[in-house]
Order: structure tokens, then sequence, then C-alpha cells
């Protein structure tokens, strides 16, 4: 039989199995080192701790948490504190954003009586802040002095309490009263006068009708 007749036949011939328990311990080694199920058994743990880290870096909780900080209305003490100093450098603009649209200073339109403040007086004159609530989110009580270049401005102390609301995602000041130092003491007249009215009341309780 030629060489070529001899290669056909061993080609065409299905090749033999050989038995696991025959192989060599050597060829047993290698296929238990790289059978599938220990390189998907490395794939399964490696994958989640990926995935996780780029779902916890993503988080849609997270990025919801950091939008409503970013956008959470700013403390009512610092709306009113923020007020004054506008007020100070005479920046308007400033505090009509601070403002409320429809807010009052009692009965005067709050943006026209500190216009009109703001035209009457100079930077020179300065509202200073000396005690200012810090507890609560709707009202604010402050009381302040006025001084004149660093010096207390005679007869310029003075309290003032704030209302303020959440408008359009921005916290602002609806209402506002001011209880100034008169320039005039009128220490013991003042209550001579209330017990002359309270007297006036008693007798004629319908005047009250009339306040």
């Amino acid at each position: 039989m030629s060489f070529t007749t001899s290669l056909i036949s061993s080609l065409a011939s299905p090749p033999s199995l050989v038995p696991p328990h025959d192989l060599p311990p050597f060829f047993s080694l290698r296929n238990t080192v790289l059978k599938p199920t220990i390189a998907t058994r490395t794939r399964r743990q490696l994958f989640p701790s990926s995935c996780l880290a780029a779902k916890a870096a993503t988080s849609p909780s997270e990025t919801a948490n950091d939008v409503v900080l970013e956008t959470a209305p700013t403390p009512a003490h610092e709306v009113v504190s923020s007020f004054y100093a506008a007020i100070n450098v005479h920046d308007l603009s400033s505090v009509t954003d601070l403002i409320a649209q429809d807010c009052l200073y009692e009965d005067l339109a709050i943006l026209d009586f500190f216009g009109k403040f703001i035209e009457a007086t100079s930077t020179d004159l300065q509202f200073v802040i000396d005690d200012i609530s810090k507890e609560d989110s709707s009202a604010v009580g402050v009381s302040w002095h006025l001084e004149w270049k660093g010096k207390n401005f005679p007869f310029s102390k003075g309290c003032s309490f704030y209302k303020l609301e959440v408008i359009d995602g921005k916290r602002q000041i609806v209402y506002g009263r001011d209880c100034v130092e008169p320039a005039i003491k009128p220490g013991d007249t003042v209550l001579v006068a209330i017990k002359g009215v309270t007297w006036l009341l008693q007798k004629f309780p319908q005047l009250a009708d009339q306040f």
C-alpha cells in the first residue's frame, strides 16, 4: 500500500475516542481549569458590581434629590437680610426680586415706598440689623437702627415684622410693618391719654366703632 493510499484511508475513518480516565493527568488538569462554568462564574461575579456602581452614579432618586437641593427656596431670614442689604446700596432691582408683586408695607406699596426712600437718602445712611429671628420659614422679626457714615443716627431705632410666602419656587416678602422710635418721647403724657380714652370707651362703648 502506497503512502498516499494509507493517508486517505486514515482520514476517511472516524477518529477513535479516548476514554477520559485514559487521558494524561496534565490534559485533565487543563480541561478542568478551562471549563466554561468557571469562566462564566467569574463574569457573573464581576458584572453585577460594575453595574451597581454605574447605576448608583446615575440613580434617578439621587438626581431628583440634587435638583430639590438646588432649587430649595432661600431661608426667610436670608431673604430679609438681603432686602436690607439691597436698600443700603440703593439696588431697587434686587429689592423687587425679593418682594411679591402685590406686597404691601402697611397701607403703602412697598416698592414705591422704598423707591422714594432711596431717592431721598444717600448710601451714607445705612440700615444695621441688631437682631433677626431665624426659626420661622414664613415670618421674620428684625430689630435695627440707622447709621450715618458708621455713627448712630439719632432717633433711628426700630423693629420690623415680615411675612413671607413661596411664590413660583421663590420665597418672597408679602407683608411688612415697621415700628420706629419716635423723635419725641411722650413719657407720662401717653399714660394720661390712654387713661382718658379708656374712660370715654367705658362711658360710650359705641365710640369703639369709630376707630
